[in-house]
């Protein structure tokens, strides 16, 4: 068994340890029939063994036993890969169906619930013109109130459509370094002082068509989340690329990514996500918060623009290591192929 430098039994745990070295089907050539080297060889990852002197006749049908069993270990892991994906399929498409059922409910209510949300507010309104010359100052105190609320509902009522519809008519302007700027300036303000927000835009990125106020809301949520999970302690970024050859299934429909994306990015360095409510948290008035501090429509909003505009949100998260939300945007190919002359002209 002695070999130069290395004996047969380290020979067959090295093929072992190799990548689809359980494929391999191992016969020793010994003549070594001694029960103690014959249990050896077999832990070692020796599958069969013919003792010496060789005879052709009993070599083939060794070989061809053990071919037999390679092709029979072969279809059995095919079968499961083939298995596995046909329940990531499943689990893809009952997701959709989950999330498309959602949709419509979510844009049912939202209608009937906008016709009474402008009755309220249209007649608070008349009594507040009716009643302003009272001078009753409790009275208008009291209608403001009214308004007030019925117009943090009717924001309530414009985030269900986001979710429902998802806008994609509204997609109309480049996506550049230039429009995150802005929206980081308006973002420092929520910012606490020992959150630190940075921000690395690349340079040269293919053009998507996105609407300004929906990337707003999309960073501002995911930026606000991020604050709340490091408890307004710790590094949030905001990075914006182009990412090649995308293999990877969206958090939120599941569906099998295989393209080229303009990412944006928030990554923070909170307390991070587990997995069972990273199943969860694109559902809409899902929330692990407080009763009253979120309407749990965040994320699901998040959900609701990026697939109205095409594209699809990744999320990588581990407790205690803080959470990345990569949102991903499709290239449109003929702003691809011009991406710098593109960037010029818009800046």
């Amino acid at each position: 068994w002695v070999m130069n430098g290395m004996d047969g039994l380290e020979l067959c745990q090295v093929l072992r340890q190799r990548k689809n070295g359980q494929l391999l089907y191992i016969i020793l050539l010994t003549s070594h029939d001694a029960e103690d080297s014959l249990v050896k060889a077999f832990e070692a990852g020796v599958d069969d063994y013919i003792p010496k002197p060789l005879t052709p006749r009993i070599l083939l049908a060794r070989v061809q036993a053990g071919a037999r069993l390679v092709r029979l270990q072969i279809e059995v892991e095919q079968a499961r890969r083939e298995q596995a994906e046909n329940a990531r399929m499943a689990q893809q498409i009952q997701r959709a169906h989950k999330m498309q059922a959602i949709g419509k409910l979510t844009g049912g209510i939202a209608h009937n619930f906008n016709n009474h949300l402008a009755a309220i507010l249209g007649y608070t309104e008349l009594a507040r013109e009716m009643f302003a010359d009272v001078g009753d100052g409790q009275l208008d105190e009291f209608l403001e109130n009214i308004q007030q609320a019925g117009s943090e509902a009717r924001d309530l009522v414009v985030s269900l459509r986001s979710f429902s519809s998802g806008d994609s008519d509204s997609c109309k302007i480049p996506l550049i370094g230039v429009m995150l700027d802005d929206i980081v300036r308006m973002l420092q303000p929520v910012m606490t002082a020992t959150t630190v927000l940075k921000t690395n835009f690349g340079k040269g990125i293919p053009l998507v068509l996105v609407n300004q106020n929906q990337i707003y809301q999309m960073v501002m949520s995911l930026c606000i989340n991020a604050r709340e999970a490091m408890d307004g302690k710790g590094e949030i970024c905001l990075h914006l690329q182009h990412v090649r050859d995308v293999h990877a299934s969206c958090t939120s429909c599941h569906e099998w990514l295989n393209d080229d994306f303009v990412e944006l990015s928030v990554r923070d360095s909170g307390q991070g996500i587990d997995t069972e409510t990273l199943q969860r948290v694109f559902d809409p008035f899902f929330s692990n918060k407080e009763v009253g501090r979120s309407t749990g429509l965040g994320l699901s909003v998040v959900h609701g623009i990026m697939h109205g505009c095409g594209g699809h949100i990744l999320v990588d998260s581990e407790i205690g290591k803080g959470s990345h939300f990569r949102l991903l945007f499709p290239v449109i190919p003929q702003m691809a192929d011009n991406a710098e002359a593109n960037l010029a002209e818009v800046e």
